[in-house]
């Protein structure tokens, strides 16, 4: 099983998103899945410019040269893909959504209906699984809200969404062993996915605990 992560944090390798990302694949590695992590902000990933010729002129291929032909390889072999973000303005960042506008060529120009839903079909059948992972400098679900909605899109088989994110980078001897026992949690979850496919009610429970009260991580911010 390869299972291949594309943070969408401009902070990269230093970001929050890195440390769940982390964690993840650590755990998918011990059941003995192939990982990857790809740092989109050390990507050359240009704007789609929804020409279509990548389905009309050089079918899956983009006309534009940059780094993409490398992260759609890494996409394409993967049997399970994860999606991560830092909540920017309750949504994905730019550099995440720019990547997967760059995903079209996999597409083709025949639409499709599921259950009601259109949307334009595959051009090679894929069957690949997805994992979403979101963490937020705020307290709260609310500002989960819309990354939710456009996650939804891929159909996760997991999504991690972790508030309070600001914890994750800390340097709080108080703290850390809160932020160490989440990251075991998000390990397991790892371990249990690339070992069953599947991750149990327990594990999602612990990873949902709240690392923090809301009114400890106000003061814990300075605000």
């Amino acid at each position: 099983m390869q299972i291949t992560a594309f943070n969408g944090s401009p902070a990269g390798r230093n970001s929050a998103s890195n440390r769940i990302i982390t964690a993840f694949l650590q755990g998918a590695k011990r059941a003995g899945a192939e990982v990857a992590c790809y740092q989109l902000a050390e990507y050359q990933i240009r704007q789609c410019q929804g020409c279509f010729a990548c389905w009309f002129k050089t079918p899956g291929r983009c006309v534009q040269a940059d780094d993409m032909p490398e992260l759609l390889q890494a996409y394409q072999a993967a049997d399970v893909v994860c999606l991560a973000s830092p909540v920017y303005s309750w949504n994905v960042t730019g550099l995440l959504k720019n990547f997967v506008d760059r995903l079209v060529p996999l597409k083709s120009p025949q639409v499709q209906e599921n259950a009601g839903n259109f949307d334009m079909a595959d051009a090679k059948p894929r069957q690949q699984k997805y994992v979403a992972i979101a963490n937020c400098g705020f307290p709260g679900e609310n500002n989960f809200a819309i990354i939710k909605a456009a996650f939804s899109c891929c159909n996760p088989c997991l999504e991690i969404y972790r508030n309070c994110g600001r914890l994750l980078k800390t340097a709080n001897p108080a703290v850390q062993p809160v932020v160490e026992e989440y990251l075991r949690q998000v390990e397991q979850a790892g371990f249990e996915l690339a070992s069953s496919g599947e991750v149990c009610e327990n594990t999602l429970a612990e990873m949902a605990k709240p690392l923090m009260s809301v009114p400890e991580y106000v003061k814990f911010l300075g605000m």
